[in-house]
């Protein structure tokens, strides 16, 4: 972060890290660093405030709540208090925390918040993406082991004439969310990567159902 305006400091960051040291692989470290960097990138491109951006990346899984969590829609506001917390110390004014915490809040796929900022709509974006293509096959999975979820249901593994249920059947969440996220992302660059992911996806599903000789 040394070519922003205002870095954080490295104390700062290290604090930060220390929340994700987690039995959670899904929201770990590397998760967080893999959407700073698709931050950096598209921002760049798009004209983001980069100020506002990567910090609000650092910082939007600082609380994570369980998938299966009753409060789980409340997870990025309850980040964004935390975020607040910790940036009180840094040399952000107040205004420039405020929207900070906005970004986070709104970045939510559980939340259903609308970005209301480029900004908003790139961390967005950029968390949508790192559930999709390779890394989300293996995040994927990670989440439904962490929920006690079967891969799929013995006698109907589609869903084809039962109601979908992804806390009991892992491959549900296809059809329930992850198949969605290509026509969710807001920005041009994303939708170009999202494309790519989307076709992994597909070509996933379908190696999938031959080998179960579906």
């Amino acid at each position: 972060m040394s070519n922003l305006k205002n870095p954080m400091k490295e104390q700062t960051l290290k604090t930060i890290q220390s929340y994700y040291h987690t039995d959670d692989p899904s929201h770990d470290w590397n998760h967080i660093l893999r959407v700073v960097n698709t931050c950096k990138k598209f921002g760049e491109e798009l004209g983001a405030d980069l100020d506002l951006l990567l910090p609000a990346a650092y910082l939007h899984d600082i609380v994570n709540l369980p998938k299966d969590a009753k409060n789980r829609s409340d997870a990025s506001k309850l980040a964004a208090m935390k975020a607040k917390e910790i940036l009180k110390d840094e040399s952000f004014s107040e205004l420039q925390i405020e929207k900070i915490c906005l970004i986070i809040e709104e970045h939510s796929f559980s939340s259903g918040l609308k970005a209301t900022s480029i900004e908003s709509q790139t961390l967005q974006d950029a968390d949508r993406l790192d559930a999709m293509g390779a890394i989300g096959v293996m995040r994927w999975t990670t989440c439904g082991t962490k929920m006690g979820a079967e891969y799929y249901h013995q006698d109907d593994p589609w869903g084809e004439s039962r109601e979908l249920d992804d806390k009991k059947y892992s491959l549900d969440h296809f059809e329930k969310k992850l198949l969605k996220l290509k026509d969710m992302l807001n920005t041009k660059p994303a939708q170009r990567e999202g494309e790519k992911r989307h076709q992994f996806f597909l070509n996933f599903l379908s190696t999938l159902k031959n080998e179960m000789n579906l």
